[in-house]
Order: structure tokens, then C-alpha cells, then sequence
């Protein structure tokens, strides 16, 4: 069993998880009125898996994700990215609507066990470094004025093993933050230069 913090839709929470999933979605599967989080139940079910399940959504295709390990002696960090930045925005703006898809979605596993408060702080040196990635590949927010700083719906979950002897800080400081924070980063800065094409072809279309 492992540790798991996130907001993802399904297993979000505070919780212990067995596995990480993505579901392809299109916006024919999630129309008005359906619930994401059941109807991943559901489709996790009738495909004989583990409902204990930390589940992604994504529109993206699985066969473009992106996998960083970054390791420092007897430490690791494992980051699995799917990037998609049709929907990015950028913190503070207006929540407008957009009918533009796209998330970047990020499970990072550490090698050693982390406790809620350093989980928290892994999920923040996560975000700065999904964060910087999209900032140094100059991304624009569908505002059309300024950079995008993520999208309007990504997710990330930090999973480590369940242990009695945890780890209580994962801050910038720190061994496993460094490692945090540079296997994201990589993740999503690959992750993103694997979309720009596809962004390209689209709008030739």
C-alpha cells in the first residue's frame, strides 16, 4: 500500500492506494449531468481493476506520456507526466470559460515514505516545478495577454510506500525535494515539447 495526496477524481484526498490510473476521456464520455468520479468507478469495474485506485482523467493520448526518475544514492523520485496545455491560464485570471481541453497531470512517487505535512510540501515544490517548466517554454494563456502558469484543471498526486518511519519535511532544502522538484521539472518540460507539435498540426487544420 502507499500514501497518497492529491485532488485527482477518483481516490483524491488524504488516503492509502494500491494503484495509479489514467482514463482517456472525451467530452462524449462526460457530458452535463454525469459524475467523473463514477463514472471511473464504473469503467475500472467493468475492465476487472482495483477501484483503490488514484485515477486521472485525461483527453490526451496515454501513449505520449512522459517519465523522469531522478535519484540521488539511496533515494528516488519517480514523476509520470501527461501534458496537454490547450487549456492554459494563468494564476489570477478571470475564471472565464473555455471550451479548450487540456490538463497536465503528474503522479510523483518517492522511494521513501512521507508523512502528511511533507507530502504537502511535496505537492507544492511540484507545482513550482510544473510551474517553471511552463514558464521557460513560454506558453500563452488563452487571455491572449500573458504567459500561462498551468491549466485550468490539473491534478497531481504524491504517493510514497506506508512506513512507520516517515519523512516529515520534502522542502527545497532537502534531498528528496531536490529530487521532487527536478524530476517534475524534466517530466513537464518534455511533456510539453512532445505537445507543441501537436498543437501546430492542429491549428493548420
Amino acid at each position: 500500500m502507499h500514501l497518497a495526496l492529491s485532488w485527482t477524481v477518483l481516490g483524491g484526498g488524504w488516503t492509502r492506494i494500491r494503484h495509479a490510473t489514467w482514463l482517456r476521456v472525451s467530452n462524449n464520455d462526460l457530458p452535463p449531468g454525469v459524475n467523473p468520479a463514477e463514472y471511473y468507478q464504473t469503467r475500472l469495474t467493468e475492465t476487472g481493476r482495483d477501484i483503490n485506485s488514484l485515477g486521472f482523467l485525461t483527453s490526451a493520448s496515454l501513449f505520449d506520456y512522459t517519465e523522469r526518475i531522478c535519484g540521488n544514492e539511496d533515494l528516488w523520485v519517480r514523476c509520470i507526466a501527461t501534458v496537454g496545455l490547450g487549456n492554459a491560464v494563468r494564476v489570477g485570471e478571470l475564471p472565464l470559460f473555455h471550451q479548450n481541453y487540456g490538463t497536465v497531470n503528474l503522479l510523483v512517487q518517492t522511494s521513501v515514505s512521507l508523512n502528511l505535512p511533507a507530502s504537502i510540501e511535496a505537492i507544492s515544490i511540484a507545482t513550482e516545478a510544473r510551474t517553471l517548466a511552463i514558464l521557460e517554454e513560454n506558453i500563452p494563456s488563452l487571455s491572449g495577454f500573458q504567459t500561462a502558469t498551468g491549466t485550468g484543471t490539473d491534478c497531481i498526486g504524491i504517493v510514497s510506500p506506508e512506513s512507520d518511519d516517515c519523512h516529515t519535511y520534502a522542502g527545497k532544502h532537502t534531498d528528496i525535494g531536490y529530487l521532487i522538484g527536478s524530476s517534475v521539472h524534466q517530466a513537464v518540460q518534455a511533456g510539453i515539447r512532445k505537445w507543441k507539435p501537436t498543437k501546430t498540426s492542429l491549428d493548420k487544420k
